[in-house]
């Protein structure tokens, strides 16, 4: 079965503002969360609530400040090869390094990309409307001129940091900030479909852009979302509105 990656709605300012201090401080909003009634269909269990909150809030800690790498999975696997040691020696030795890093922390890794979806859009993105990734429906269709800023900012919607701790096929992917938008704009140019087939989905990707720009917003990317549930949540912060039939959308959608 395939991923299904999607791109949302994100403001980024009230993340770092109001999300972030939050899980680099007391956990309210976080025990909020995950003692909740989504937050308990979520995780399926949300029982030991305190040792896992208190966990997840000693594990932030060690994020960089854009809250994306940690900064102990990063030193393993960022480390030279000492002197004398093969490649492959060094290369297996890395390997095992981040393998047992992720084992040793599964159990709140496992918590806070569980969670860390529904703190997010509940405070401070939109689940619906969104522009859909696919598994490489975004990779084949749009492009950019190789070393530009445009092709920089536009992996960071498929690809994540290195060193994130998050897996690969669930949950949070990666952000792109209101700032970093406006850059991206700024050098659209750069930006182009892949080719005529690909050209409706490229200008609504455009669209998708130009709608984040225009609210002061960033975007953020998800896979394998637990959709049914992040869309019932009740009264998100951030909602955006849009007449997706009016507007003649078909890859920006409403969950329903």
């Amino acid at each position: 079965m395939s991923d299904w990656n999607t791109l949302h709605f994100f403001d980024d300012k009230t993340f770092y503002t109001k999300v972030v201090p939050d899980l680099l401080g007391k956990g309210e909003l976080l025990k909020k969360h995950f003692e909740s009634k989504l937050g308990n269909n979520i995780l399926w269990d949300n029982r030991n609530s305190k040792e896992r909150i208190d966990a997840i809030l000693k594990f932030c800690h060690f994020f960089d400040k854009d809250f994306k790498v940690h900064q102990d999975l990063y030193a393993l696997i960022s480390r030279e090869k000492k002197p004398g040691e093969q490649y492959l020696e060094a290369l297996h030795a890395i390997r095992k390094d981040e393998k047992e890093f992720k084992e040793q922390n599964s159990q709140v890794i496992d918590d806070l990309t569980e969670i860390l979806p529904l703190l997010i859009f509940s405070e401070c993105a939109s689940f619906n409307p969104h522009l859909i990734l696919g598994r490489n429906i975004f990779r084949s269709r749009v492009n950019a001129r190789p070393k530009s800023a445009a092709a920089e900012i536009i992996t960071r919607i498929t690809d994540q940091e290195y060193g994130s701790v998050f897996p690969y096929n669930s949950g949070i992917v990666n952000w792109v900030t209101n700032d970093d938008l406006q850059l991206l704009w700024m050098d659209k140019e750069s930006l182009f479909s892949t080719d005529a087939d690909s050209e409706d989905y490229f200008q609504e990707f455009l669209k998708f852009i130009e709608i984040a720009i225009e609210n002061n917003l960033g975007v953020i990317s998800g896979s394998n979302m637990k959709e049914s549930i992040l869309n019932s949540i009740k009264k998100p912060i951030l909602a955006i509105d849009l007449d997706l039939e009016a507007l003649a959308l078909s890859c920006i959608i409403n969950y329903k």
